[in-house]
């Protein structure tokens, strides 16, 4: 029996700041709590060059509205699993009771921007654009590089992973439950990696530092 893989969510939200002393607590990289949901459910953009159409929420979240002066971008980033990825859940027997043995036949990941959480602030003067543009781009790169390097380190992961549950619904919940460890452990060490972006880019307007990121991921991608 082939089913797809319901781990847990998880998304962060990522804002540019025009200009300000240290990266306030409402703009930094962060993960939201996760919720329960299937794959694909919400439609997203997966890694590609973005343009201001992928940010197309209407306003800023509950939240951060009362920020919404000091932000210039806030995108949704998410890494989830490859559409292609599926476990594997087989009956046995043990003693007359049944038993069921779950795999991972395969998996992936990807980086998803989702442009109905994604918002642009319609005030951004036309000279700060480009800047603002490239920087979340830059947060979509590092977390699509993320997921590529999640890809690579599951896969050997799974070559050796086997559950034994009493029944199917067992199976998929644990295996649900270490993929979800594996995406919050990636995301968790990505963030670092965002927030120091952020640091480097966001406190002030400093296109010299910000191209040297876009080279770095741009490199680190082809690779």
């Amino acid at each position: 029996m082939r089913v797809q893989l319901r781990p847990l969510i998880l998304f962060w939200v990522v804002a540019l700041l025009p200009a300000c002393a240290q990266l306030p607590e409402y703009a930094r990289p962060r993960m939201t709590q996760p919720v329960e949901a299937p794959l694909h459910t919400e439609a997203g953009v997966t890694y590609r060059e973005l343009t201001t159409q992928d940010f197309r929420a209407a306003s800023l979240s509950e939240q951060m509205a009362e920020h919404a002066r000091n932000i210039n971008a806030h995108a949704a980033i998410q890494i989830r699993l490859a559409p292609d990825s599926r476990i594997r859940i087989s009956q046995g027997d043990l003693k007359g009771a049944p038993i069921f043995f779950g795999q991972i036949e395969r998996i992936g990941f990807e980086a998803v921007l989702l442009p109905e959480r994604s918002w642009w602030n319609p005030g951004i003067t036309p000279a700060m654009r480009a800047y603002v543009l490239q920087h979340e781009q830059i947060h979509f790169a590092l977390t699509e590089i993320a997921a590529r390097r999640l890809t690579q380190e599951s896969r050997e992961w799974v070559s050796g992973l086997l559950v034994i549950k009493a029944s199917p619904q067992e199976v998929q919940a644990e295996l649900s439950r270490l993929v979800k460890e594996r995406m919050a452990a990636a995301m968790e060490q990505s963030l670092k990696e965002q927030e120091q972006f952020d640091q480097d880019t966001s406190l002030f307007h400093n296109p010299r530092r910000q191209q040297w990121w876009f080279w770095k991921v741009t490199d680190e991608l082809k690779k």
